[in-house]
This record gives C-alpha cells, structure tokens and sequence, in this order.
C-alpha cells in the first residue's frame, strides 16, 4: 500500500528549489495561470445565464486565452532566467570579489566569453572554495531578480497585450456568429467599438459580463 512520506517530499521541494528560487517562481506563477484559467472556463460552463449555443464559442475563445496566458508568461519567464543564468555562469556578470580573483586566476582572459563555464572550471578549484558561497548566492538572488522582473512584465504588459491582439482577430468571428439567426445586425461600427451600446444591449449577457481571466503580480 502506498505511503505518503511528507518529511520526503518536503526534501525533495527543497533539493529542487532551495538553490533555485527562480524555478518555483515560474512553477507556482504557471500553476497559477492555469487554476485561474481553469476557475474562469468552469465559471462560464456552470453559469445558467448564459445558453448552450453562447457557451460553444465563449468557452472556446477563454481555452484560446488560458493557453496565451499559459504560454506566454512561461516562455518569457524561463527565457529571461536561462539568460540571466548564463550572464553568472559565463562570468558577464559577477561580484566584484569575485571579479578580482578571476582577474588574478589562470582564466583571466577566458572569464565573460560566452563558451565560458564558472561552475566547469572553478568549482573543484581549492583556490575558489572561499568563493564558492558567495557565488552560488549571487547567482540565485540574480536569477531571481530577473525572473520576478519577467513574471510581472509578461502579466501585466505582453500577455495582455497578446491576448488583446489576438482577442480582436477572433472578436469579429464571435460577433458575426452571434448575428446569425437574427434580423438586427450589428453595424461596422459596433463590431470596431467593443464598448458600443449596441453590443451591451444585444449581447451583453453573453458577451460583457464576462471577463477573461487574468492574474497579476
């Protein structure tokens, strides 16, 4: 019978992100997007309000957004930690301690090119053991900095600005559909103008009282 050994798994959550705090950055801010998106599509396919025939492209379009979301707050967040990383390792950017020793160690003009490797080269050196802290802790409060810095760019400005833009080339298709089967037609400028007194008295149930999720940091 399977046993859940809680004292282990704490372990492992430490082994994995103690000298990392940037991974469960991106880990717990994906896993965030994603319940919210989750909360949002259940929200839209339990509310009585709304019809079956709404639902079928409402809840559509918010799994169109929750995969925005989703993608672009981890692509953006892991590339700039992979890139901040490399700034540390290759030695770009370093403590000013730390720049000394290597301006006065055998890898003087090897340090800060981008094939250089602090942790290949010098971490078995008996030379950078009193380094060795200091490095480690820079680089994981560097890391982090960055990531953060990411993670609130990516939710507060692109992935808005994404979904956004792609919401609008979906926009017209959605209200197109919601034309069919009726006489009263919204005009060009309704369709342009989300904001319109046309769209919130014909559609509004449908359509404007309901949010894309979003989560901010």
């Amino acid at each position: 019978m399977f046993k859940f050994n809680f004292d282990r798994y704490l372990e492992n959550i430490w082994n994995n992100y103690s000298k990392d705090l940037s991974k469960i950055l991106i880990h717990t801010g994906t896993i965030g997007w994603a319940l919210s998106s989750a909360a949002q599509i259940t929200a839209i396919l339990f509310n009585d309000k709304i019809s079956a025939k709404e639902k079928t492209f409402l809840i559509p379009q918010e799994t169109f957004d929750a995969v925005v979301n989703i993608a672009s707050f981890y692509l953006l967040t892991t590339g700039i930690k992979n890139f901040s990383k490399k700034l540390v390792t290759t030695g770009k950017i370093l403590p000013k301690n730390i720049k000394n020793y290597m301006e006065n160690s055998p890898f003087k003009h090897s340090y800060g090119k981008s094939n250089f490797n602090m942790e290949k080269e010098l971490t078995s050196l008996a030379s950078f053991e009193p380094h060795k802290k200091q490095y480690t802790a820079f680089k994981n409060i560097f890391t982090t900095g960055a990531t953060t810095g990411a993670s609130v760019l990516s939710c507060n400005i692109v992935t808005p600005i994404l979904r956004n833009e792609l919401a609008s080339i979906s926009h017209k298709t959605i209200v197109n559909r919601a034309n069919e089967g009726t006489s009263q037609l919204l005009t060009k400028e309704d369709i342009d103008n989300k904001d319109s007194k046309a769209l919130q008295i014909k559609y509004k149930p449908a359509l404007y009282n309901h949010h894309s999720g979003g989560m901010k940091v």
